[in-house]
């Protein structure tokens, strides 16, 4: 009997593998090129620096945008949503959010890295470094940086619906709006891309554990339209 719930398991592994390949290889590539960057090529502030000597209202508004999708209330459009899909991928989206924030508020207390506004402020002492967006309020202080809770919300949250949505396209569109959530947060001065490149990888593990948890035991909760196992 063990041998065959570890044949199935090795079967759902594979299954897992082969349909979220094309993602998982796309994360790896553009978070490896990060980290590139991040340790051999750019200085930190670099790519805050390269944003606001390239602003436009158009690019204001847009990255406005895209930082809102790494908020909370995407998870309660998507638990809602998931309401009438698969209950069990409802709740397993509830418990992907509470690890993002537990994990995410523990780091930050562990590192204590500066924000940019504290960093170019106080430290280069020139205020006009960043060239700072009107009307956008900059976090502040020592303690909240590292890592970036909205590129670990995004990456959590996009990559556990990317797992559970079987369209190719779809998984890829939400690699894209994940990115698009880490390089928003540079592009408006509330952190740095060291933030941004563990905010990445942090949500992308919390999405994998999260779904993990779901294929073991989603098909022990009550409801009609849970997980069934097979």
């Amino acid at each position: 009997m063990n041998s065959d719930l570890m044949d199935e398991n090795d079967n759902n592994n594979l299954h897992f593998l082969k349909d979220n390949f094309g993602f998982i290889t796309a994360f790896l590539i553009l978070w490896s090129l990060a980290a590139f960057l991040l340790i051999f090529l750019v200085e930190k502030g670099d790519v805050i620096l390269y944003f606001a000597e390239n602003r436009t209202e158009l690019k204001n508004s847009f990255f406005i945008f895209c930082t809102s999708l790494g908020e909370g209330f995407l998870y309660v459009f998507s638990i809602l949503a998931f309401l009438f899909i698969a209950y069990s991928k409802s709740f397993a989206i509830c418990v992907n959010a509470l690890l993002v924030l537990v994990t995410s508020g523990v780091l930050k207390r562990f590192f204590e890295h500066e924000r940019p506004e504290r960093f170019f402020n106080d430290l280069l002492k020139d205020s006009a470094l960043p060239n700072y967006i009107p009307d956008v309020v900059l976090h502040s202080g020592w303690t909240t940086s590292f890592p970036s809770g909205h590129t670990t919300s995004a990456f959590a949250l996009f990559s556990l619906l990317a797992f559970f949505l079987t369209s190719k396209s779809l998984k890829y569109l939400c690699l894209l709006c994940a990115v698009l959530v880490g390089v928003s947060r540079m592009y408006l001065v509330q952190h740095f891309l060291k933030d941004v490149t563990s905010g990445m990888l942090t949500g992308f593990l919390i999405a994998l554990f999260v779904y993990w948890l779901h294929q073991k035991y989603a098909y022990k909760l009550p409801g009609k339209l849970l997980l069934k196992k097979k």
